[in-house]
């Protein structure tokens, strides 16, 4: 084996072998867990609003008695809808099978998503020229692997659908379509997860072009006339009301985000949740600078993406591990940028740029594994949302420098001099 492909293999092999344990566990989930998973309150939205309900669609004591039937015989409290409208919609198909049918599709359909996002990633970055296609795979394996992906399959849960529009939004602002990029992003976070783009659309207003500010309001009306068709007034003031009572019903230090870690500090108190919002907000602020490093040099936004996705996930008053995975095609982006600050005499160190990308995205899927484990309680508490600060910071440093592709650039490790190993 060449000691040139050594490393990527060995990321592809380890990735591998996790996905592989995930499809294991994923196969075993018993029926139980099945309606305690997250899906069981999608799929009590998707059936109400199937019988007719719209302007009482969130409304918790009709969601209350479908939830206790559908889990039957096990007494589990009721886990509330509180998706948009639109994703009602979008699960509603599925609630014509049995739930632990439904629950099988929809967690293979997420992760069918979420591949083609890391694929579409892999696909539309500038890698170097030269760059083997093992470290295009070991990027993608990687991205793929992480805690993220487990607890999206076992959960069936929404978060791949904005890895999808972020990627979607990628291409379409690096071919100057800066509108319908804004636009996608805006509606593929809005389906069920709007809070998780807050740094993102800080991101956007940073950047301040007329056609980004102006695709991110039609991507708003449009998700907003959805809602409205879909369930009436009543119904997108039910959404309203439910999704901010529901800041308060699970205790933060379980938390992925930065609240995870104020959680386990303070508990789940007031004074938790104003700094909470504190740092949500100095989040979207460096996003917010992020996005005007963008405006002024175009050549910056691969890197401002990835630590602006950081951010937001960083910035989100509730996210969990399965959030995770709207970073994946983000690592993509990263380890190609990353590469590309590589020239060609330069080799593959523990302090170089690509190492450091694979490193940083280790770090987060660690600690996330680890926060799982012990329920957050390992001190100092909640270890994610620091792991995420570091990602961030090194987002924001590499963003300062003007993202340059070098054309003749390539992966190297030593001893490469003069090797031209297979792709």
């Amino acid at each position: 084996m060449s000691r040139s492909l050594r490393p990527a293999r060995l990321i592809i092999a380890i990735a591998a072998a996790l996905l592989v344990a995930y499809a294991v566990v994923w196969s075993q989930v018993s029926s139980i867990d099945v309606g305690r998973s997250d899906f069981t309150a999608f799929y009590v939205g998707g059936t109400l609003l199937r019988e007719g309900h719209t302007g009482d669609l969130y409304d918790q004591s009709v969601q209350q008695p479908l939830h206790s039937r559908l889990i039957a015989p096990d007494r589990e409290g009721n886990l509330p809808f509180v998706n948009t409208p639109v994703a009602a919609a979008l699960v509603l198909p599925v609630t014509f099978l049995p739930l632990a049918t439904a629950y099988r599709l929809w967690g293979i359909l997420e992760l069918a998503v979420l591949v083609l996002a890391v694929a579409l990633a892999i696909r539309w970055v500038d890698w170097p020229t030269g760059t083997p296609r093992v470290w295009k795979v070991a990027a993608g394996a990687a991205a793929l692997a992480s805690m993220g992906t487990w607890t999206t399959v076992i959960q069936a849960q929404w978060t791949p659908i904005l890895a999808l529009g972020i990627v979607l939004a990628y291409r379409a602002w690096k071919g100057g379509h800066h509108a319908t990029g804004a636009a996608l992003l805006v509606v593929s976070a809005g389906i069920a997860k709007p809070h998780l783009a807050l740094g993102l659309l800080a991101f956007l207003i940073g950047w301040r072009r007329r056609g980004i500010i102006l695709g991110a309001l039609a991507g708003v009306c449009g998700l907003a006339l959805a809602s409205i068709a879909l369930v009436g007034p009543a119904g997108v003031v039910g959404f309203v009301k439910i999704l901010a009572s529901s800041t308060t019903r699970w205790e933060l230090a379980n938390m992925l985000s930065f609240i995870g870690v104020v959680g386990s500090l303070f508990g789940d108190g007031f004074a938790a949740h104003l700094i909470g919002l504190v740092v949500t907000v100095a989040a979207c602020a460096a996003a917010v600078w992020l996005g005007t490093l963008v405006r002024r040099d175009p050549k910056r936004l691969d890197t401002a993406l990835v630590g602006a996705a950081v951010l937001s996930l960083l910035a989100s008053p509730h996210a969990y591990s399965d959030d995770l995975v709207m970073l994946a095609p983000a690592l993509v982006i990263g380890v190609a940028a990353a590469a590309r600050r590589m020239t060609r005499d330069t080799h593959l160190t523990p302090t170089s740029p690509v190492s450091v990308a694979f490193a940083a995205w280790s770090l987060i899927s660690l600690a996330a594994f680890a926060d799982f484990a012990d329920a957050a309680k390992f001190p100092p508490g909640q270890l994610s949302g620091w792991a995420l600060v570091i990602a961030a910071a090194i987002a924001c440093v590499a963003s300062r420098r003007s993202d340059h592709p070098v054309a003749a650039a390539t992966l190297r490790i030593p001893p490469l001099a003069g090797a031209r190993t297979g792709t």
